[in-house]
């Protein structure tokens, strides 16, 4: 997969190859233009961008520099943006259509048509769904413009959203926070307003660092701007490729915001995504640098239902209420697996034959194949003694050896489970990844004759795990999960 940033005079490339194990090897490429690339987020000129995607990608090798498919990172501007409170029970249906509503609100009614999408944040008090949309003309600009040098857009994902994920995993629940996201170039610094649930301003902030000058005044200034608004910022998360020359106790005192550097943030919250990421050129990964595209792969990791080329809808008055595509809020998207797909087409054909045979229509023979053995009948006895029962075995669940393995690709889940697990009385407990992350349901496994310890395994996690499947092992396995 290739993640393309496109900004107001800078590309951003970074491409991405899973390997089997579940790593990814990386490379990237970046280049600023003195031309402008975008005007209010969309296309300024279609053969200029085309022209400059094709020279940063021209610096990938291999088959990055052939890959078609693109996650397009556009800025926030590019976008609508609503978002708003909704009860912790409405149900997916509800939220879809209280949200086209919201939408309706923020978009000009001329436009014959939109995409849309939304997300969802929640604590033990309060659900907030925050909505964006882009018009369907500049989508297909930029289609046309990818077209030019031969790619595809398969996503489209706000820089916005790319930012939150990068410090979602440092938020505390049930505490509201203030947070500016800051990035610290050698001639601009920007930054977005967040709150705990997501994007709380549209708008960015950025300013133009005057040679010879750092940047903790016009950051001081914004923070002066938002207390006056009764808007205390607590937290000012900094990244870019000037952020690590920054001393954070001496940037907070100078600032008047506490300042959590982003190359601090990330050995401690997303070791595992880091680990993931493997150059190809065995250099460190620039993370500071390409964060955008960092935080865009975390964002298509983990919210696989998310899409704004997929839900279309008219805010016209003439035809309020109609939609080309019903939405639901789950996150998640679900896709069948293989091995489902087989089994239902399995069960679909058994079930046929059976009809077939039992509930032949007039004129319609079938005789089985005449090397199957006739049963013959046998004398029906005249009792039939009690069956006896079948003693509950006793399960010692601290002798229970138990193998953990994520294969969601969320990081944290695997010892997430350890802990429930823990706490379920189970000792014998090691954990690690699955070799794939496209694992949509929880399977259980046991090794054969200790089924019981399946279904045991899988009602004491039906609080986590829902639609958990139990399946045998292999007899060369040892854990039961």
């Amino acid at each position: 997969m290739l993640y393309i940033y496109i900004g107001q005079h800078v590309i951003k490339a970074l491409h991405v190859n899973k390997s089997l194990l579940g790593q990814y090897s990386v490379q990237q490429a970046e280049k600023k233009f003195s031309v402008q690339l975008l005007k209010a987020g969309k296309v300024a000129h279609t053969d200029i961008v085309a022209s400059a995607i094709k020279e940063v990608v021209s610096h990938l090798t291999g088959g990055a520099a052939k890959e078609k498919q693109i996650s397009l990172i556009l800025p926030q501007e590019a976008f609508y943006f609503s978002r708003a409170e909704v009860p912790n029970d409405m149900a997916p249906p509800a939220i879809a259509s209280f949200m086209k509503e919201k939408a309706r609100s923020i978009l000009p009614a001329h436009l014959d048509s939109v995409y849309y999408d939304f997300v969802g944040a929640e604590n033990d008090a309060k659900r907030i769904v925050s909505l964006y949309a882009i018009e369907e003309s500049t989508v297909q600009a930029y289609k046309d413009t990818l077209q030019l040098v031969e790619m595809q857009l398969l996503a489209l994902i706000p820089d916005t959203l790319s930012y939150y994920k990068l410090f979602e995993k440092t938020l505390r629940r049930g505490k509201i926070e203030h947070i500016l996201y800051g990035s610290y170039e050698e001639d601009l610094i920007s930054a977005y307003l967040f709150d705990s649930f997501g994007l709380l301003e549209k708008e960015s902030f950025s300013a133009k660092l005057i040679a010879g000058k750092g940047v903790e005044e016009p950051l001081k200034k914004i923070g002066a701007e938002y207390e006056e608004k009764h808007l205390k910022i607590n937290r000012l998360i900094l990244s870019g490729t000037l952020s690590d020359s920054v001393r954070q106790d001496t940037f907070t005192k100078d600032v008047g915001i506490w300042t959590n550097p982003l190359k601090r943030i990330l050995p401690h919250f997303y070791a595992d995504y880091l680990k993931m990421l493997v150059p190809i050129d065995n250099n460190p990964f620039p993370i500071l640098q390409f964060d955008i595209c960092f935080g865009a792969l975390i964002f298509s990791i983990e919210n696989r239902g998310f899409s704004l080329l997929k839900n279309t809808f008219s805010p016209s008055l003439a035809v309020m209420g109609k939609s080309v595509q019903k939405k639901n809020f789950n996150m998640p998207s679900i896709r069948i697996s293989k091995e489902i797909m087989l089994f239902i087409v399995s069960f679909a054909g058994s079930f046929l034959i059976f009809t077939l045979l039992t509930q032949s229509p007039a004129g319609f023979n079938m005789r089985l194949p005449s090397f199957i053995a006739k049963a013959k009948p046998t004398p029906v006895p005249t009792a039939v003694p009690l069956p006896t029962a079948t003693p509950t075995p006793i399960i010692k669940k601290d002798t229970i050896k138990v193998k953990i393995l994520n294969g969601s690709g969320t990081p944290g889940k695997a010892g997430d489970v350890k802990t429930v697990m823990k706490e379920k009385g189970y000792q014998d407990i090691v954990t690690g990844n699955a070799e794939t992350f496209d694992f949509e349901l929880t399977e259980i496994a046991v090794k054969k004759g200790n089924e019981h310890l399946g279904v045991l395994v899988k009602s004491e996690l039906a609080d986590y795990a829902k639609n958990a499947k139990v399946t045998v092992l292999a007899d060369k396995e040892q854990a039961i999960m």
